[in-house]
């Protein structure tokens, strides 16, 4: 097997017709036929049902055009990268990020970027864990930064900082720094919580933090962005538990209780996919020198 014919047989999945396609890719259309029956055979499966007047692809066929598509990408992928790093260039890095490391840990990381790799383009993608997690296993993206997540044994995990949680209240609400006691008092409210479908941990965690005070939270609206759950609060059908750095540099008319004394906390975690870290070596010098430099301050 090699790339020709994994490139012969994804125009084939194309064309769904011998004759078309050895036209269109200039060999002769016993020789693509000998191609196909070679790959069935390494591969030890039928691709295509041929019918007299049709061929169309078997379950396992489209499994493996799939498959032979993301790997010509990522072959691409890796040529291009290749050429950039002899002619010295930075390249292109693909980060997908939750709102909340947007308040102040991905500005201070891109601006390092612009100032010392300036030929480095990065692609920014807002998201959920759920959706990074799944995008690093497609190779759709370089890297992830989101709250608590929890990963799969092929994907690497490294806390950057943690950072307490703060309760997120209505201004007119009527529990405040001095009455506030224990999270039991919210027990009764309407929360405004991501959906549990796309946390991969962070949801869990804000309920852990509840259920170690006798309650689930009753969620009556869902949303993982920032800006909002702030608005949501601030218009007054429900309270939310976010990291404290929601905070920065929001003047919406909410107010917030610190949860200095549990042990639970928001974590922020940048993840990237096992086996990747050569290739991301420069990128992560940067997040290494933002960090130590308290660039998150």
């Amino acid at each position: 097997m090699d790339l020709r014919t994994l490139e012969n047989f994804l125009k084939l999945t194309e064309r769904l017709n011998y004759r078309k396609t050895a036209e269109d890719i200039y060999i002769a259309q016993p020789a693509l036929s000998r191609q196909i029956m070679q790959l069935e055979e390494e591969l030890g499966v039928q691709l295509f049902n041929r019918h007299k007047r049709k061929v169309e692809l078997t379950e396992a066929g489209m499994y493996f055009r799939d498959e032979a598509k993301r790997i010509l990408e990522d072959f691409e992928r890796v040529c291009q990268r290749t050429t950039q790093i002899h002619r010295g260039e930075g390249g292109e890095i693909r980060i997908a990020h939750s709102s909340s490391s947007m308040q102040f840990l991905l500005p201070a990381i891109l601006a390092k970027i612009q100032k010392e790799i300036p030929s480095m383009q990065t692609v920014l993608i807002e998201s959920t864990n759920v959706y990074e997690i799944n995008a690093l296993m497609n190779r759709t993206i370089d890297v992830g930064f989101g709250p608590n997540m929890i990963v799969p044994k092929e994907i690497n995990a490294r806390t950057l900082y943690a950072e307490n949680f703060v309760i997120l209240l209505p201004q007119n609400h009527w529990l405040n720094d001095e009455n506030f006691h224990s999270l039991a008092q919210l027990a009764d409210e309407n929360f405004i919580l991501p959906s549990r479908s796309e946390s991969s941990g962070y949801v869990e965690s804000i309920e852990a933090l509840c259920q170690n005070y006798g309650f689930i939270p009753k969620v009556a609206y869902q949303s993982g962005n920032t800006n909002t759950v702030l608005r949501l609060v601030e218009a007054g059908v429900g309270v939310s538990i976010e990291p404290k750095s929601a905070l920065s540099g929001q003047s919406m008319n909410v107010r917030h209780i610190e949860l200095t004394d549990l042990s639970i906390k928001s974590e922020m975690r940048m993840v990237w996919l096992r086996g990747r870290e050569k290739e991301l070596n420069r990128f992560f010098d940067i997040v290494d020198e933002v960090i130590k430099n308290n660039c998150l301050k």
